[in-house]
């Protein structure tokens, strides 16, 4: 006999210290994997390459890079799913990635060249992309939709704050590259290894062990988008507003040097209090929009807040050559992205098949690494459009750059209509039922037997 899919498996309300646990994880290791984007690999091109091929050398290693990391997330995300070990199905990626990420951050130490660059940059995207997507299903595992929007503002201020320690290393010893660099990696390793050991991990489903060919696995991030179409509008909404953060923020070192007239360590110590500064306020803005959003259930005013915050905010670095207002500018930053990155994880989670959650948010996981990967590629190009700039008077314009961040991050609230359904929880809760019904539907009847 066979039973009907549902949702009755769902996590029980969980104690708060441990989606603390599982935040402390997200923080050393974006703290190791975002500490190079916005200062290391630039200070490593500038020591490898000429100044004349800054921009073009940045924009490949970041841009294979996130390619590496766009290929990663899902296919660990599903792996973890089926892992078998006495040590859990996502501890053991949690602790290879931290590894292998410490190891990355050594080639990238004695790079010699771009090509060595590219292959540490890579190694390290890989690795810490195996410990975010375990991390990621853990939080799926254990958190109940009733803990989600705060777990998902808990996540983001965590986030965010973990670039606290590392741009304290990197302000402190600017001159010191290998221990910029190396610090954050280490950290990671020995936070990780500690929690992990107090972590539940839950044991595997009777699904989660069955044999799989190598193509399969390497499918795990294929996806129909037409049986979900919620969440395929949350993964184009936040692959938008990723894409227009992230086509400014690789030549955010080279945009001080030219916009302000800074020299690079004037402009590396800059580009490292205002990261602060800003992350500062991701913390305040995600920790407060996370806990209001739980009350309220309703997504869609701190969506539209945080996009009209970010495209105000981009506009600003457009036009002008000063300091104050370029600190206005980040402060704004950082209260858009906190107040975002506080309910989209959330949202998107509102929106997952039943039974495929580690899967699904590794594909989620990729409308933040494939902007990632276009995003610096493009880059270099779009600072050619136009001519000079209007404001420094060199050849790159930078204008140009901002103002196509700012149409990309608005076009991300033209997903709103298309979520009705999620994005407020007296919606959500009368569609889930039908969420569970196309999944059942959708899977072969042995897999919709309870063993």
């Amino acid at each position: 006999m066979t039973t009907p899919v549902t949702d009755a498996s769902a996590p029980l309300r969980v104690p708060m210290s441990r989606v603390y646990l599982l935040a402390l994880i997200e923080l050393v290791t974006l703290g190791a994997l975002v500490t190079p984007l916005v200062v290391s690999l630039s200070l490593k091109v500038l020591q490898i390459v000429p100044a004349t091929q800054k921009e073009g050398a940045l924009g490949l290693v970041t841009a294979l890079g996130a390619l590496a990391a766009l290929l990663a997330n899902p296919v660990f995300g599903h792996l973890s799913d089926r892992t078998r070990s006495r040590f859990g199905r996502r501890r053991p990626w949690l602790l290879a990635g931290a590894v292998g990420g410490l190891l990355s951050a050594v080639i990238l130490t004695v790079a010699p060249n771009v090509p060595v660059l590219v292959l540490g940059w890579v190694l390290s995207q890989v690795a810490y992309n195996a410990t975010l997507a375990s991390l990621s299903a853990l939080l799926a595992d254990q958190i109940p939709e009733e803990q989600r929007a705060k777990a998902s503002g808990i996540f983001g201020a965590f986030g965010f704050l973990g670039l606290v320690p590392a741009m304290l290393v990197a302000t402190l010893f600017a001159s010191n590259l290998p221990v910029v660099i190396l610090a954050m990696p280490l950290v990671a390793v020995i936070i990780i290894v500690i929690v992990c050991l107090r972590l539940p991990d839950p044991p595997a489903s009777h699904t989660a062990g069955e044999q799989r060919s190598i193509r399969q696995v390497f499918a795990a991030f294929v996806f129909n988008p037409f049986r979900t179409r919620a969440f395929t509008l949350v993964w184009i909404q936040r692959a938008t507003m990723q894409f227009g953060y992230s086509v400014v923020s690789t030549f955010g070192l080279f945009y001080l040097m030219v916009r302000l007239n800074l020299e690079q360590t004037s402009a590396a110590s800059l580009t490292s209090v205002a990261t602060l500064a800003g992350a500062a306020l991701n913390f305040i803005a995600a920790f407060a929009c996370g806990y209001f959003a739980s009350r309220r259930g309703n997504y869609t005013p701190f969506v539209v807040a945080s996009v009209t915050l970010m495209a105000v905010s981009l506009l600003l670095k457009a036009f002008t050559d000063s300091t104050a207002v370029f600190w206005i500018s980040s402060l704004l930053a950082g209260l858009a992205l906190g107040a975002y990155y506080a309910v989209d994880l959330a949202l998107a989670m509102r929106t997952l098949p039943l039974g495929e959650e580690g899967k699904y948010l590794g594909i989620f996981n990729i409308a933040k690494t494939l902007p990632q990967s276009i995003a610096p590629a493009l880059a270099p190009l779009i600072v050619l459009i136009g001519g000079a700039d209007p404001i420094s008077g060199g050849d790159k314009n930078y204008a140009a750059l901002y103002l196509v961040g700012t149409a990309v991050v608005l076009a991300s609230l033209l997903t709103l209509p298309g979520l009705r359904g999620v994005l407020r929880r007296d919606a959500y809760e009368r569609t889930r039922t039908e969420l569970v019904r196309i999944q059942a539907a959708a899977m072969p009847a042995n897999r919709q037997e309870i063993v």
